[in-house]
Order: C-alpha cells, then structure tokens, then sequence
C-alpha cells in the first residue's frame, strides 16, 4: 500500500464536488490555499458559492474533457484504492512504472487535475449549465477512448449534450465525432488541441520535455532516459499527438527512419499512430475551436548530429504551434494565452459560454494575430538532457513548483540541478 501521505496536499485525494463543499464553507481554507495558490483559492471560492445559487438541474449538459496528463490514474488493489498519477510519493519509489503498456487493467481514471479544471466548470454553473467531467485514461489510443466517450453520451439524461474539450481531450472528442451516429453531440469546442499534433511528444519520448524531467527527478529509482524507455515509449496516446507532415518537406514522424537511434520508437505504435490521424473526421457546423497564440512554441524540428534539434517561434501557446491547432472549418478564435492556462483564462471561459450559447463570442479575436517574425531559440536533445538531472524531493520544493510540477518549464529548484 502506498503511503498516503502528506507529501500531496489532501485535495488532490478528494472528489471534486468535496473540494467545492470546502470551498463554499470555508473549511481548510489554508489548505485549499496551499494547493491552489491564495489568488486562484479566493477566487474558486466566491465563484462555488455563486454557481450554488446559479445551479439549474435542467441546464444543458456539458462534458469536459482535460488534456494528456490532465486525468489521475489510481489502481484498486486488495480493496484499497492506490494513486499513481500524480502522487508525489508514488513517483519518489518508483512506481510510475506501472503505467507502462500493457499493464493492469486494474488502473483506470480517477477524476481530473482540479487546478486546471475546476474553475471553468464553476463558471459554467454560473452560466446555468450542469458541466460534467469526463476524466480518460490518456496513456491510450484515441480511438479506444473515444468510442468509451460516445457510450457515456449516449448514457446521459438528455438527447443532446455539449462538449468542451482541452487539448489531447479536444482529439478525443473529434474522434468521437466518428463513432457519434446518432449525433447526440451538438456542439463541440476545443481549447488549444495538437489537431496537427505537437512537438512537446516527440520531446516526451525523447526523454527531454521539461515536464518528463521534472517528474524524473522525484523519481529516487529512474532516469528520465530510463522512464521514456519504459513508460512513455508504450503508450499510443502520446504517439497520436506526435506532428503530422502537411508538405513533402516536412518530417515524417510516424515513420521510424526519421528519429534518432537512442530511444528509438515503437514501430508499431508508430504505424497505428499514423491511422488513427488519418481517421480523424472533418469538421461540420457544430465544431469550434480555440487556439492560444503569440508564445514561444517549437514550430519545427531537425535531425542535427543524431540528435534532435528544435526550432522555437513565438507562434503557438507554448506547446502548439498555432498551424497545428487549426481545423479546417470550424469557426476558430484566438487567445493571448498559454497552453495549460487556457482552461482557467477568463476570457476564454467566457468566450466558451458564448460559443455554447451563441455560437459565436466577441471576448476572443476572429483573426490570428500578426506572427512575429524570427527564431526564439533553437536547443537539441544533449542541452536539454543537462537538465533536472540529480534528484528533487518534493518536501523541498516551493508551493509554486508544486503547482506547477506539469507546466513544461523548469522552475528554479530544478534549474538548481543541472549538472
């Protein structure tokens, strides 16, 4: 049995509808503070106590679906539930090794990452609909979890539901489009989806996202290089988000004589990963997107000395390039926002009430913004694996790291231990 211990702040362990009991109340305020930061607690605050007065039993149904990463994954063992993604405690002894593929069939989703999550289905209360969270187990195929999807809609109370789906979330529920025969989805929004894939997954296999780095370096047992291996090089998710190549030009990714050596992908997974994109539908008049913009984004990716080299512009929300997360004709507005904080951007949920409701929002630009011009950085496989390589224990990290153990920057206890 894990050590349920308080090396993650209790709510992480708690459903989400204890966690806004708590913020109504005013109970384990300095806890709830801790966990969330003191802007966004007192925030979450008012906003629960207001969505309990705005609450409509008969609103329209909303699913929102979080993106890779963006679900807890827990195992029943014997009667106890164990939490694997992401308990701090479960990564500092080794234990992410259990989410390698194929593994048990015991480890399912176990609700979403509240601090990206929550505050957009409070508005949504607010607005007077009943959002619902569709947590999915994002270290599997697409597909697979979209047609689980399409059953829990055909499941609900009502004929239509609305879907709000942010970034590996917003593949699922394109896919889902597909296997939704009866079109019970009425309207779909995306928030910052790799439509055309991302390059932080080819950075994730290969050892080198900053957010693979950071986790590793809590691992006592495991390398980064190690967990790629073993983990993430299993899972088809991640392979499904990997680019695709729109010209001739362009890197083919999903074929395997276009990596490097080390760490070379799965062949298999690779090939699937390449139908599963092509199978991807067409957008019709129910789909929406929102894309973040004018951050600095890896836009292309090299092979230079048998290694990669990545070329970023400020073109994207920090993880999609703004290209990639079009999809051609659905009704697309743009944000001043980066990718993780799309979700709790004002702005942006406002603007997705307005498309749930409307159809059209005037909160968000219609038209991308201008690009800047010029290379930002460009940094290869071996600079990036200098990065977080001796060990972090999360008792000694900041709050704010805490907070942001999944952001893909690397805040300053591990910037303290590069080699």
């Amino acid at each position: 049995m894990l050590n349920q211990s308080a090396l993650t702040p209790m709510p992480a362990h708690l459903h989400e509808d204890q966690v806004i009991a708590l913020l109504r109340s005013g109970a384990h305020g300095a806890l709830l503070s801790a966990y969330f930061g003191d802007v966004e607690y007192r925030e979450l605050s008012q906003l629960a106590k207001l969505s309990a007065t705005r609450q409509r039993s008969h609103g329209p149904l909303v699913f929102v679906l979080p993106g890779i990463m963006g679900s807890r994954l827990a195992m029943k063992q014997k009667g106890t539930l164990h939490l694997f993604w992401l308990h701090p405690a479960a990564v500092a002894q080794g234990h992410l090794l259990k989410l390698a593929l194929p593994g048990s069939r015991a480890m399912r989703p176990l609700g979403v990452m509240l601090p990206g999550y929550l505050k957009m289905k409070l508005m949504l209360e607010v607005g007077g609909y009943r959002p619902i969270f569709y947590p999915f187990d994002w270290r599997c195929d697409i597909e697979r979890t979209a047609r689980a999807f399409v059953r829990a809609v055909e499941g609900a109370s009502v004929r239509k539901v609305m879907v709000v789906a942010h970034s590996m979330g917003g593949l699922v529920a394109r896919a889902a489009l597909r296997f939704d025969k009866n079109r019970r989805i009425a309207k779909l929004v995306q928030l910052g989806a790799p439509n055309e894939g991302s390059f932080a997954p080819v950075q994730a296999l290969r050892a080198v996202y900053p957010t693979v780095r950071k986790i590793a370096a809590l691992d006592r047992l495991h390398s980064a290089e190690e967990l790629a291996r073993q983990v993430f090089l299993t899972l088809p998710g991640l392979y499904q988000l990997l680019p695709s190549a729109r010209a001739p030009e362009e890197r083919d990714f999903f074929d395997p004589k276009n990596w490097p050596h080390d760490l070379a992908p799965d062949t298999r997974l690779l090939d699937e990963a390449r139908k599963v994109r092509m199978r991807l539908p067409d957008a019709d008049q129910r789909c929406h997107v929102i894309a973040g913009a004018a951050h600095e984004t890896i836009t292309s990716v090299e092979m230079k000395d048998g290694m990669f080299e990545y070329t970023s512009r400020c073109q994207g929300d920090g993880t999609v390039p703004l290209s990639r997360a079009h999809w051609p004709e659905a009704r697309t507005w743009y944000a001043n926002e980066n990718h993780g904080a799309l979700s709790v951007n004002d702005n942006v949920v406002t603007a997705i009430i307005d498309v749930l409701r409307e159809g059209s929002t005037e909160h968000l630009a219609a038209r991308p913004p201008q690009a800047k011009p010029g290379v930002v950085q460009r940094i290869c496989d071996e600079d990036l694996r200098r990065c977080a390589t001796k060990k972090v224990d999360w008792e000694t990290l900041s709050l704010d790291s805490r907070r942001r153990i999944l952001e893909p920057v690397f805040t300053p206890e591990f910037l303290a231990s590069k080699a």
